[in-house]
């Protein structure tokens, strides 16, 4: 089934059920470091486990460190976890008689046709209606997810400052830190899908959510759209968490920032992003769950310029090979195991 209003009710009573009912099957998520998006991907992708697997997703703590609490509780509380160090982790294609699975994200897979393929046939049975695609059931989840009134009324007013709606075009331009995990997609062939989308979808602004300052001179706004960019918002360019992990005193700022963006984002009548990237990610979920022509939507490989350069390929595989030898080498340094450390300080 496609997104649909009825659609939408259904999945709402399900998960509100299983989230907030009986139950002590559980699934729990497991944190690990890394940006506001890259932790909001991880708790919907788990709330869309769990409904599959008809378990409870459970979360340690309301807030995603490094970053501060942007959503309200995601279930009820009271659980027993008890044999959660010991608990295995989440099979998804597999029927585990364990009282409590666990979800890493470090652990574990959920790319490719081996992930997607058993959580939309779980996901539809437990629904009793087909799911058509991975990113539909993941947008149903994150428009269900309760984001706290302070969230809310901090996003409400910048849509409102901004003037971010549905006759706006979406574009994620992700600079910063990324080139630690894959070349830059070229502004080019961000460009280029923009204008696909106008010539088939006239909309009247493009909201322009950037890490870099320099966005507005790299992105082309078609002739006659209204570009709007965000000059209040102060840019570092950088590995966001990690900063927070050494800038503490920033992490109210920056929560509010990061989700302010996935908020708008979300809330266009489409999005122009890359499929590594979560802000777009997120954002293309919750757009095509609203029931959205797919057509307005473009998540560009994140990996294109290694695809067309393969001297540049080579360099980004050798650069992978030497931060996967050196998290095995030392550990203690890795931004997980400082965020663990600060976890542990917190409470």
């Amino acid at each position: 089934m496609d997104a649909s209003p009825e659609l939408t009710a259904l999945f709402e009573r399900k998960l509100d059920e299983l989230q907030f009912g009986p139950g002590d099957r559980l699934l729990v998520f497991r944190p690990v470091a890394c940006g506001l998006g890259g932790q909001l991907s991880g708790r919907l992708l788990t709330l869309a486990m769990a409904l599959a697997l008809g378990r409870k997703a459970v979360f340690l703590g309301l807030t995603d460190p490094p970053y501060g609490q942007t959503l309200a509780a995601l279930h009820d509380e009271g659980h027993d976890l008890t044999g959660l160090d010991t608990a295995p982790i989440v099979e998804i294609a597999a029927d585990q008689p364990d009282r409590i699975v666990v979800h890493d994200p470090k652990l574990m897979s959920v790319h490719g046709p081996h992930f997607s393929t058993p959580l939309l046939q779980k996901a539809s049975a437990r629904l009793g209606v087909e799911i058509a695609s991975q990113i539909l059931l993941e947008g149903l989840v994150f428009n269900w997810m309760k984001v706290t009134p302070k969230v809310v009324a901090w996003n409400e007013a910048q849509r409102v400052r901004l003037g971010v709606d549905g006759d706006t075009l979406g574009v994620h331009f992700r600079r910063g830190d990324k080139a630690v995990e894959t070349a830059f997609v070229p502004a080019a062939v961000i460009n280029a899908r923009i204008a696909e989308i106008h010539a088939a979808w006239p909309f009247a602004k493009l909201f322009l959510a950037s890490d870099s300052p320099n966005a507005p001179q790299e992105i082309v706004c078609p002739a006659g759209v209204e570009l709007i960019f965000d000059t209040q918002e102060q840019r570092f360019n950088n590995a966001n968490h990690k900063m927070l992990m050494e800038q503490p005193e920033l992490v109210e700022q920056e929560t509010l920032v990061a989700f302010k963006n996935i908020h708008l984002l979300s809330i266009c009548g489409g999005v122009v992003g890359q499929d590594n990237a979560h802000f777009a990610t997120i954002a293309a979920a919750s757009i095509l769950a609203r029931g959205t022509p797919p057509e307005r939507i473009a998540l560009i490989s994140g990996r294109i310029a290694e695809e067309n350069n393969p001297m540049l390929a080579r360099y980004f595989r050798v650069k992978a090979m030497a931060r996967a030898i050196a998290r095995r080498l030392l550990p203690h340094m890795t931004a997980s195991a400082r965020m663990e450390r600060a976890m542990r300080r917190a409470r």
